[in-house]
């Protein structure tokens, strides 16, 4: 029998090792969203690239202070789920390494930055959540304004997340802020503040805990809401008539990652139309035109804001609520 070169021998099994690993590729990422999405988004990826994210799930407000305690030496290739302050501020410091998809063509500006640096997958708002049994209970209807809620009958009945760990909190924040300027907007929240029963570490605990008729109200991320009703919570929501904020969820690659190729991929699937309509039957608006599960075809009305001004005013804030406010969250 004649043998086969060992060097053609060599070669074939390279190949298939090399093709193993390929089909088993995987990165490390930080995602922000609540831990039902970061399945969702996970298990897309790996169906439609083959490649397994391992994540690490925290708030916002925590990927953002891991981010700047790491920078530049990141523990993970990527984020899925960030907020805006991160996003620009990785931009600004280097931290994100640019990559411009040919998959995120065509959406607006707001969803891509046209260097590549960052890249908005989702916006998601904040919405008021009631319960529905205890309402009912109080004979109080739904407040129809955000003053509404400093009526003293509400004192220790409302929760809403706390801007120092959470980035839908500081959306809130930056909210009120830009509605009612700054001035009257921190008056605002310091009245606000009278009827917190506490803070939250997370922008989607109010949702759970309201649900379960533990507090009456909650200021909180619309991004469970619609999985909450239909798992049966006896929840009702609204947007009060001023209106609502809203922020980003931002992915990016972080420089230095060894996995840049496979970044890369996840990108590109994530500027997918199939990637917006996931986003949307969850609740989100989307960089792709998408039926949204949550709002139907009306989108909430939205208060005037400047993302980048409240991105560069989140340390001031912070201290300001240091200052002024309660710093603990649970």
């Amino acid at each position: 029998m004649k043998r086969k070169p060992i060097a053609v021998v060599v070669a074939a099994i390279f190949s298939v090792v090399l093709a193993g690993s390929a089909m088993a590729q995987d990165i490390n990422a930080y995602m922000g969203t609540s831990p039902d999405n970061n399945a969702k988004i996970a298990k897309f990826i790996k169906d439609k690239t083959g490649i397994t994210v391992n994540q690490t799930f925290q708030s916002f407000g925590e990927i953002e202070a891991r981010a700047k305690a790491e920078a530049p030496n990141f523990n993970a290739d990527m984020i899925i789920g960030c907020g805006s302050p991160l996003a620009f501020m990785a931009k600004k410091s280097g931290w994100s390494d640019p990559y411009v998809s040919p998959a995120w063509k065509g959406v607006a500006d707001v969803f891509m930055d046209p260097q590549g640096d960052w890249y908005n997958i989702a916006n998601f708002s904040f919405v008021l959540v009631g319960s529905k049994d205890r309402l009912a209970k109080a004979g109080y209807a739904m407040p129809t304004s955000w003053k509404d809620l400093l009526d003293p009958k509400w004192k220790g009945e409302i929760l809403m997340p706390s801007p120092l760990s959470s980035g839908t909190a500081n959306m809130m924040r930056f909210s009120f802020l830009a509605l009612y300027g700054d001035d009257e907007g921190w008056k605002f929240i310091e009245a606000l503040d009278k009827n917190i029963a506490y803070y939250t570490r997370s922008g989607n605990a109010p949702t759970d805990l309201v649900g379960r008729g533990e507090f009456m109200l909650g200021i909180t991320s619309d991004e469970n809401v619609k999985k909450r009703l239909d798992d049966g919570y006896p929840l009702i929501w609204s947007i009060p008539n001023e209106g609502t904020g809203y922020d980003g969820t931002y992915a990016l690659i972080f420089k230095g990652t060894k996995k840049r190729d496979a970044c890369k991929k996840i990108i590109d699937v994530l500027g997918t139309p199939e990637f917006s309509t996931l986003m949307a039957e969850i609740g989100y608006v989307t960089p792709r035109p998408a039926p949204n599960a949550l709002y139907g075809k009306t989108l909430p009305k939205y208060i005037k804001l400047d993302l980048g001004k409240a991105a560069d005013d989140k340390p001031k804030n912070n201290e300001i609520w240091k200052q002024k406010l309660r710093t603990d969250f649970k």
